[in-house]
């Protein structure tokens, strides 16, 4: 998957749309729907599309090297106290890796995530970090130092070179969590921590001239800065750290924000972007220097490991033209090492779909992880939100969908090391115990697996894995190996009494079992992976939704019952006449001629069914469209309606007086929709018109119709 920016190249972010607006297409000959029948496009899959990640906090899975762990010294020096949640643990890069062999049952590294159906494992960053900063040590590896090599808690470059190949020989690609926002706090100020804002102090070259470093990012040259004069605050390096930040840039305080602390309860806008986060030195991302340094020391893993992506940490809080520049020198280098399909996906803590987009449709980024969904699966999973609910959040996938990206790219989840774990959710949220819970708790992952997007599972969570407190941070960073920490060997588990001294590994969970046939699932049927996900039903406890096989054909049906009572609705499908075989769950079912079926699912459970018939031969289809201004993001929405039930996919195209018409996105789901930014003046008037392909591969153009997307009030 491409995003925009690596099309435009250097520069401010810009969506394909906008890209349009900004250049003027070659003069058009033809009538005015001449070639658009030619941009009909199947929508767009990310690389990432089709598979299932592992996210694992490499101290916190298993000890492979004990000689790494540093237990000499003492815990302020080592960071070493495996009996505390703050501190390392021993997990490493050795354990994780294990013996790499999928025919050995006790194998328990990658081999047994493999034996699980990941495809994909996400660790946390592997860098030297500074060992301790207060009262905890970098064991999440979010505390960099040195982003050129490997921390020795965690291993070696030899070591980390034979994990990745070990994750290739046995089908599964490598994820590294890297940081553009900060590194480790080793910058303070005589005045204070407090965050000043840049109307009270503003930047100012090493001449004194003010200046602001957005102006700055649409070019390579950055202005001469001072350590004494450019900042709000006077930055000074703690002696022990002097050099000690790799690449060298990085220890020139000129290349950080020095402005204090961002301040949670009242920041918003230009100081999440500037302020530290949490005390850690915010760098300065509209510095080329800083730019290109990040681009070279990060793309170094790429060339010499061979890794296949990046998660993107705190990506908010950067500039809002930093992965415009940054993301296509990465793709070069990239390119470069044989890898044409690295990715990335980005962490923004936003749960609103529209604005979580705009995130990815603005600055550039391919893929984020999908807040919007965990925050609606967790609602509905808990019975605290219906299957309404979910409808209409997957009707808001549309924010998502460029020429280049879309909502099947996302990265979905349930908890994560930070806001806690799915198993914790359920065990707090609800009232359910026993087999009930753990119902509940394979309903949830039954939501992740079968809909659109790409799932994440946390570590631990596949046994059972719950936490205690607030079940937030440390309270979420358990051991998979035998535990010291006295709570995690009492606290409650699902589907299994608690560890006590023992390991995760030593049992077999329900949880892990069932992951494992959905895994298969998927795999056995691509369409309940990446096919188009069409929603058919959403009242009360129950959701259901088709997924459809282009290629074959074939509408499947996946459907979640929260209820704590069996559930019988009756839904529409595309396939009339046809009979349903059972996947998951059962019974069978059949759809009449009109194409209803009646589809019953279990309390607390999900159903996949397949239709025996292909989809029927549908009429020649047509397609007319509208444009109308979408007042919750200032954007215009485009919107196409086609008659029929055929599962069609519409491509959207849009073009200035006298260009060339260009393509701004696929949409296989109705409504057929996309968002295209607002353009003023005289850029803003354009043509407008759909393309619909049908499940046949019939396709029909609707007249161009004359549009001003203009911003509004």
């Amino acid at each position: 998957m491409r995003s925009a920016s690596r099309l435009a190249g250097a520069g401010a972010a810009l969506s394909v749309a906008a890209l349009l607006w900004a250049t003027a297409g070659p003069a058009a000959a033809d009538p005015a729907s001449a070639g658009l029948a030619g941009l009909a496009a199947p929508s767009v899959r990310s690389p990432i599309a089709s598979d299932a990640f592992y996210f694992v906090m490499t101290d916190r899975y298993r000890d492979g090297a004990p000689g790494n762990d540093g237990a000499a010294g003492g815990r302020s020096v080592t960071g070493f106290d495996p009996a505390s949640d703050a501190y390392y643990h021993g997990g490493d890069l050795a354990g994780l890796t294990g013996r790499c062999d999928l025919a050995d049952p006790a194998d328990d590294g990658l081999a047994r995530i493999r034996r699980l159906g990941f495809t994909a494992v996400w660790i946390t960053p592997p860098f030297v970090q500074r060992t301790v900063q207060g009262d905890s040590a970098a064991y999440h590896g979010y505390w960099f130092t040195d982003i050129t090599r490997p921390d020795p808690h965690v291993g070696t470059a030899q070591e980390f070179a034979g994990f990745v190949d070990c994750a290739h020989r046995l089908g599964m690609k490598v994820f590294v969590d890297v940081v553009v926002n900060h590194t480790a706090d080793v910058i303070s100020y005589p005045q204070g921590s407090a965050y000043v804002p840049i109307a009270k102090a503003p930047y100012r070259t090493a001449a004194g001239r003010a200046f602001d470093p957005w102006s700055y990012t649409s070019g390579t040259r950055f202005p001469a800065l001072s350590p004494t004069r450019s900042f709000a605050k006077t930055p000074v390096v703690d002696p022990g750290f002097a050099g000690a930040k790799a690449p060298a840039v990085l220890n020139q305080v000129v290349r950080y924000h020095n402005r204090g602390d961002i301040d949670w309860g009242s920041c918003v806008g230009r100081c999440e972007m500037d302020g530290d986060f949490a005390g850690l030195d915010d760098l300065m991302t509209e510095d080329w220097t800083v730019v290109r340094t990040l681009a070279q020391a990060y793309g170094a893993w790429i060339t010499d490991y061979g890794i296949d992506g990046f998660r993107i940490d705190t990506a908010k809080h950067v500039d809002p033209y930093f992965f415009g520049r940054w993301l296509p020198l990465v793709q070069e280098t990239a390119r470069a090492a044989g890898k044409p399909d690295f990715t990335e996906f980005a962490e923004a803590w936003i749960t609103d779909p529209a604005q979580l987009a705009e995130l990815m449709r603005a600055r550039s980024l391919p893929s984020v992880l999908d807040f919007g969904f965990q925050d609606a699966a967790r609602q509905y999973v808990t019975g605290r939100a219906t299957g309404g609910s979910l409808a209409a959040f997957f009707a808001e996938d549309d924010y998502y969908t460029t020429a280049t990206t879309n909502a099947y790219g996302l990265t979905t989840f349930l908890g994560n090391h930070d806001m806690g774990r799915i198993g914790f959710f359920l065990a707090t949220g609800t009232s359910a115990t026993g087999p009930a819970l753990l119902e509940r708790d394979l309903l949830a992952h039954d939501l992740l697996y079968l809909t659109r997007g790409v799932p994440v599972v946390y570590y631990g969570d596949e046994v059972g894995m719950t936490g205690s407190g607030d079940g937030t941070d440390r309270n979420a960073r358990q051991d998979m190996f035998s535990t010291q920490v006295t709570r995690w060997q009492t606290e409650q588990r699902i589907g299994s009494a608690p560890v006590g001294t023992g390991s995760s590994f030593d049992e077999t969970s329900p949880i892990e079992t069932h992951l494992a046939a959905l895994a298969a699932l998927r795999s056995s049927y691509p369409a309940l992976a990446t096919g188009a996900q069409i929603t058919r039903y959403g009242s009360g406890p129950v959701y259901v939704a088709s997924r459809i096989d282009a290629a074959d054909r074939r509408e499947y049906l996946v459907a979640f019952n929260t209820g704590d009572a069996a559930a019988s609705v009756t839904v529409p499908t595309s396939t009339p006449g046809s009979a349903w075989t059972p996947l998951l769950g059962a019974p069978a079912t059949s759809s009449d001629a009109a194409g209803r079926a009646v589809v019953s699912v279990p309390p607390r459970s999900s159903v996949v069914l397949r239709a025996a018939q292909q989809l029927p031969q549908p009429a020649a289809p047509s397609v007319r469209v509208v444009a109308r201004a979408d007042a919750i993001t200032g954007s215009y929405r485009l919107t196409a309606t086609v008659p029929g039930a055929d599962p069609s996919t519409v491509t959207f195209a849009v073009r200035r007086p006298g260009g060339a018409w260009t393509a701004v996105g696929s949409d296989d789901a109705r409504p057929f929709r996309v968002y295209v930014p607002a353009v003023a003046g005289a850029r803003g008037r354009v043509q407008v018109a759909a393309v619909v392909r049908d499940s046949a591969g019939q396709v029909a153009t609707s007249a161009p119709v004359a549009a001003t997307l203009t911003p509004f009030e």
